[in-house]
């Protein structure tokens, strides 16, 4: 199988998936198809995949301007000066540890995501009233807005993706939290952790740096998965959608063994 091919099939399959379970940025299948499929070493495979994650947060971001736009403002104060300053911080430690552990640590790491997120698919299905939440729990509405932009940081300078997966059941089903609102948050702060960990892996560390082919097949696969998130879609039906994530959660963890 040629590259060109392996690189249109993986961005079908990612596309497929992710609107399936209406996954627009932290689309984590990518980097098991790149390594797996198209054969690229782990520490490239999320140097690409950040550049997915990034230019998918973007994207989502753009469609909800009008959404972003009636943000309190003082809540927009901490998106503009809080949520980045922790997310950088995040993802100097996480790109340290990409720049210091060995390509074994990686691929058990993603393996042990893999394994987690399948389980978080196959066994948590959120409920239309979990979308009209109203009064969050304050204590865990605080250590969200301070934990969770350290964590996506940190799991994006790390292992490319920003921990979404896990972050929002425990902000909706613990926290009762809205989670609309839950998602745009996570969306804003995962912008900002794969920016910084992009220019950390880019500039300032050596080992496993990002190269220009990173950023080519980064773009290039995003444009790609989109364009087949975007058709795939318009044709999913969603009382499709449950059994789709239980069974995607299913592959998920039995491919999380291929990493140990």
């Amino acid at each position: 199988m040629t590259p060109m091919i392996s690189f249109f099939i993986a961005a079908i399959i990612v596309g497929f998936v992710t609107a399936g379970l209406k996954i627009q940025f932290d689309r984590f299948f990518a980097i098991i198809l790149l390594v797996f499929l198209m054969g690229v070493s782990i520490s490239h495979a999320i140097n690409i995949f950040l550049w997915v994650v990034f230019l998918g947060a973007g994207s989502v971001l753009l469609k909800n301007r009008e959404k972003i736009k009636g943000i309190p403002a003082q809540n927009k104060k901490k998106f503009l000066t809080v949520i980045p300053l922790l997310a950088f911080t995040g993802a100097y430690f996480g790109s340290f540890l990409f720049a210091s552990v060995s390509a074994e640590a990686l691929l058990f790491t993603v393996g042990v995501l893999a394994l987690l997120y399948g389980l978080r698919l196959s066994l948590v299905h959120f409920k239309s009233h979990e979308f009209e939440y109203k009064n969050e729990r304050p204590m865990y509405q605080k250590a969200c807005g301070l934990a969770g932009p350290v964590v996506s940081g940190f799991f994006a300078g790390f292992v490319g993706t920003t921990f979404k997966s896990l972050k929002i059941p425990f902000a909706v089903r613990i926290g009762r939290m809205n989670l609309a609102q839950v998602y745009l948050g996570n969306t804003i702060t995962a912008f900002y952790a794969s920016f910084f960990a992009i220019l950390l892996h880019m500039f300032f560390f050596e080992k496993n740096s990002m190269a220009a082919g990173d950023v080519l097949l980064g773009i290039g696969l995003w444009a790609a998965i989109h364009f087949s998130y975007e058709i795939t879609n318009a044709f999913f039906k969603d009382q499709w959608r449950k059994p789709f994530q239980i069974f995607i959660g299913l592959v998920l963890i039995l491919v999380a063994f291929r990493f140990f």
